[in-house]
């Protein structure tokens, strides 16, 4: 049985969830009419007539021990364009590698077995931030690639980025899409527009739908449950290792620390039926080990 305080969090952040909530989000931009009219908005200069393709949570993995990689919504239009959009929560200080990897993998899709590299189709990276994620107070950024000493040169490698703080006022964008953005940040939207009214309706019906309620809160429930076993494993593993320093000096204890933390984690993601390639990769990321050394941890184990 989920623990109840847990599951009290996970209700309570469904009924709370809006536009910003990434798994809202994706739901709501499954619709084409949707995607389409955002497109439209973001890039008005393109002039799309239709979107042919919509796929949440589309995956790419360039090779079995490359790091793959999951887009919140793939799309691609009846131009040839692809796009990934992405909406972002919380600042991880990450966003221009994550950008320049998702460039990578849009560039792979984009050109085909004996196609003339001029001939690629074009792809676009769009973030919507609930930050600022420069630091500058833009409301939106543009990045593209620039030739040094020459800023006025056009360097057309078909790629752009645009990202946006959906929680900035300066207003800087057109009024269609000031809309789609107030809506994202919960503020108040001006009357007349139907596409916000079309909105409002898709929210309604992917909040009411039973299937994706009961996936959002497995998904929580289980990033929660996580997150406590994480937690619990560095607290187990810091206590240890404290008692283990005062009596045997203070590296071996810190040794001994970092050993009793990762088997804790280790035991606390299999109880939960984490898949050990899962496993592995929080280990390599939260104790900065190499793929050899995780593997040498979860073979003790075993």
């Amino acid at each position: 049985m989920p623990n109840q305080k847990l599951l009290a969090q996970a209700r309570r952040s469904w009924e709370e969830a809006g536009l910003a909530n990434d798994f809202v989000f994706n739901k709501v931009m499954l619709d084409k009419r949707i995607t389409l009219e955002v497109l439209r908005r973001v890039l008005p200069a393109l002039n799309i007539k239709r979107v042919k393709q919509v796929v949440s949570q589309q995956e790419f993995t360039s090779s079995h021990d490359a790091k793959g990689v999951r887009l919140d919504i793939y799309v691609e239009d009846d131009q040839r364009n692809r796009y990934d959009i992405e909406m972002q929560v919380v600042d991880k200080h990450n966003l221009p590698q994550r950008i320049r990897f998702y460039h990578a993998n849009l560039a792979m899709d984009c050109y085909e077995k004996g196609q003339n590299y001029a001939t690629a189709d074009n792809s676009y990276v769009i973030f919507f931030c609930c930050f600022d994620p420069f630091g500058f107070g833009d409301q939106v950024y543009e990045v593209e690639r620039l030739i040094k000493g020459h800023p006025e040169a056009t360097y057309a490698d078909g790629e752009q980025t645009l990202v946006f703080d959906v929680t900035s006022l300066r207003r800087e964008v057109n009024p269609k899409l000031q809309q789609f953005l107030d809506m994202i940040a919960n503020r108040q939207v001006g009357d007349g527009d139907d596409f916000i009214v079309q909105l409002e309706k898709r929210i309604t019906f992917v909040k009411q739908n039973r299937k994706w309620r009961r996936e959002y809160m497995q998904r929580s429930l289980y990033e929660m449950d996580i997150e406590n076993s994480i937690a619990l494993a560095k607290e187990e593993g810091l206590e240890q290792g404290l008692s283990q320093g005062l009596e045997k000096g203070l590296s071996q204890g810190k040794a001994e620390e970092r050993t009793r933390g990762i088997h804790n984690l280790i035991y606390s993601l299999e109880r939960l039926g984490t898949p050990q390639t899962t496993i592995k990769q929080n280990l390599m990321e939260l104790y900065q080990l190499s793929s050899e050394e995780a593997e040498s941890y979860l073979t003790d184990k075993q």
